[in-house]
């Protein structure tokens, strides 16, 4: 592999791991095994380690699901319709949830749950990313001519509504929560 691939192919391996497994649960070994990648090449690409590999991790789930968000809240001038295209998209990934391999889904959502209270670097990192989710809303709802401080309240809303309808569609194997999410859109914006 070449040196980008192979950095590349470690955060493949890395993400799909923490997102089936957790970062409690993915050690540094089974990344190795799984990605076929000699250790001195994982500290090459990542020298402090797990903690680093984690990082980047979260850090380009991040730009591939804010990429993401905003072609969908540029799909309409309308914010509560953008919203609404957005969680239609997020709806038909959720289908079909009969495989486990979500990587649809950012894994810094777990990721931060499990390592809030323990791993502040982490923490911070996720923190970061959440942040910059929800400046994405508010941009939109800004623009669309809403108050900073409705809008500044409605983004960190939207993204807990999000981030909540994730995780209990994961969890019921079904993409129902996020439909009914969309459903209820509308009254966000009253």
């Amino acid at each position: 592999m070449k040196k980008s691939s192979t950095r590349d192919h470690l955060l493949e391996v890395a993400t799909r791991l923490f997102h089936l497994q957790g970062y409690q649960a993915t050690g540094l070994n089974q990344i190795l095994k799984e990605s076929g990648t000699p250790k001195g090449s994982l500290y090459h690409y990542f020298p402090d380690g797990k903690n680093q590999l984690v990082k980047e991790v979260v850090e380009s789930s991040s730009q591939r699901l804010l990429a993401n968000i905003q072609i969908h809240l540029n799909s309409d001038p309308n914010p509560t319709i953008a919203v609404q295209n957005y969680l239609n998209h997020l709806s038909e990934n959720f289908k079909n949830l009969d495989t486990p391999d979500m990587l649809n889904m950012p894994p810094f959502a777990l990721i931060s749950m499990e390592s809030a209270f323990e791993n502040e670097e982490i923490r911070v990192v996720c923190q970061e990313n959440y942040s910059k989710v929800q400046q994405h809303y508010y941009n939109k709802f800004v623009e669309s001519g809403m108050a900073t401080d409705k809008a500044k309240i409605l983004a960190v809303s939207l993204n807990a509504a999000i981030i909540g309808v994730l995780v209990l569609s994961i969890t019921e194997k079904s993409n129902e929560p996020i439909k009914m999410l969309q459903k209820t859109v509308p009254s966000f914006f009253l």
